[in-house]
């Protein structure tokens, strides 16, 4: 029996994070109430440690493994249900910090 196939895996975590995305601005245009938009985030970042699970049973288990980890550490530390969505939410901060840091005094 064949386990699960890494591409299909990263279409599914692609996937969870255009649903995070979206949860987002749902939330933000206030068509969720903070309640619904946590049980989403919640069910979100379930389905995508369901994925990193998946993942630890493919050849690539190792990265798998790491993402799981780092998947934990975003939702705990910082409330995303996944690292992509994470990355792409807080991009345009990181760049306004580079540009204010770079900016003389």
């Amino acid at each position: 029996m064949r386990g699960p196939d890494s591409r299909r895996l990263l279409a599914y975590v692609l996937l969870i994070a255009v649903a995070s995305l979206l949860a987002s601005d749902l939330t933000r245009r206030g068509l969720f109430t903070p309640s619904v938009a946590f049980g989403v985030a919640c069910a979100l970042w379930l389905c995508n440690l369901a994925v990193a699970v998946g993942g630890l049973q493919t050849r690539q288990r190792i990265a798998w493994g790491v993402y799981m980890i780092l998947s934990i550490a975003v939702f705990v530390l910082l409330g995303f249900s996944n690292p992509l969505s994470a990355m792409i939410l807080l991009l345009p901060v990181g760049l306004d910090l580079m540009r204010e840091a770079w900016r003389p005094l």
